[in-house]
């Protein structure tokens, strides 16, 4: 192995040095774990803020504020805050699903099941090319 010169220990001690005070600084500009300048703003202003976001002011989805926040969340970091908003405003309403009212009862109930079982057909027979016309069924059958 060569020896190592005085300008490789000169350039080895200005590295480990750049290194470590690189680190110093960044960990002193970024307090309590925050991005450098960044506001300090409490919990209940940021639910606020969010709620603005996701909310009108009757209540209502802010589509608009919505898409926004899901850009700049993605899908995971969105439903957080979501769910967040939604557990300190239990006063905001979840929008039912479509075909549901408020109660979580269908608005239409579905119809029955036919009350006549479906024909069993033996293998090889033919039925009607439309699914809402009765099955062709040879005469005497």
């Amino acid at each position: 192995m060569p020896t190592q010169t005085l300008l490789d220990a000169v350039a080895t001690d200005l590295a480990v040095w750049l290194d470590q005070e690189s680190t110093r600084i960044a960990a002193a500009m970024a307090p309590q774990g925050r991005a450098p300048f960044a506001a300090q703003v409490s919990e209940s202003q940021k639910l606020e803020y969010y709620r603005n976001q996701l909310f009108n002011a009757d209540g209502s989805p802010n589509l608009a504020g919505r898409q926004q926040q899901m850009a700049r969340l993605g899908p995971e970091g969105f439903t957080q805050v979501y769910k967040a908003v939604i557990k300190a405003y239990p006063d905001l309403k979840v929008p039912p699903p479509p075909g549901m009212t408020s109660g979580g009862f269908q608005a239409t109930p579905p119809a029955p099941p036919s009350p006549v079982p479906a024909p069993m057909l033996p293998r090889g027979m033919q039925t009607a090319p439309a699914q809402n016309i009765t099955p062709v069924v040879p005469p005497g059958a």
